[in-house]
């Protein structure tokens, strides 16, 4: 399983993630999170994110100009487009993109909904789907994965997030392949622990090799 570990704002928080196996960084820079970052705090966080890694670039309902200034300035992985960006927005790019999918949302409450709204963007490499919060993400609320049994969509090309901690990963590991997460390893929003970042790597490790073997 891959897991992604959003809105982490230190350099040694990306470090420790890297010790211990963490495929892709989120940075976050929409400026009403408790997690942003200015565009200089990003810099210096992206420089310090290896190319084993995969950094991932959170914005929410940007302008073209910031999306533009990300790319050039940061040069992420992909970015993580999480408000009501439409298709057309995204796509404009040719740039590696991710496209959130807020499970609860006005049109966003069926599979089939669901499975119209993922149609718009068709060159999205990654869905990464999360419960609806006005705080556009890092609320640590769980959906209902039911919703997603029946969607057409191929399973690597699937994130689960929302309300994802060390307590209940277990659920996750037979039935996806990435996941993300933010709240779940925090001692207060915008506040990762260290400790909690350990215990909930281990717990992946140690629940994957039993699946493996």
């Amino acid at each position: 399983m891959k897991v992604k570990i959003c809105g982490l704002r230190q350099v040694q928080e990306i470090q420790l993630a890297e010790q211990l196996g963490v495929d892709a960084i989120g940075l976050v820079l929409y400026p009403k999170s408790k997690r942003a970052l200015t565009l200089a705090q990003a810099k210096r966080l992206r420089a310090a994110i290896p190319d084993t890694m995969q950094c991932i670039v959170l914005l929410v309902n940007p302008s073209v100009e910031e999306v533009n200034t990300v790319i050039a300035e940061l040069k992420p992985s992909a970015i993580q487009f999480h408000g009501n960006e439409t298709g057309e927005f995204c796509e404009q790019f040719q740039y590696p993109y991710w496209r959130a999918v807020r499970v609860g949302a006005e049109n966003l409450t069926t599979t089939e909904e669901i499975q119209a709204y993922i149609q718009q963007y068709p060159h999205s490499e990654q869905f990464l789907f999360d419960a609806y919060s006005s705080e556009y993400g890092g609320a640590g609320i769980r959906f209902n994965l039911d919703i997603l049994k029946e969607l057409d969509l191929p399973l690597e090309r699937m994130i689960i997030a929302g309300g994802i901690h060390e307590g209940n990963v277990g659920e996750l590991l037979d039935h996806y392949a990435f996941i993300d997460l933010s709240s779940g390893v925090e001692e207060i929003p915008g506040v990762k622990s260290l400790e909690k970042m350990e215990r909930f790597m281990q717990k992946v490790h140690k629940s994957t090799k039993k699946n493996i073997y």
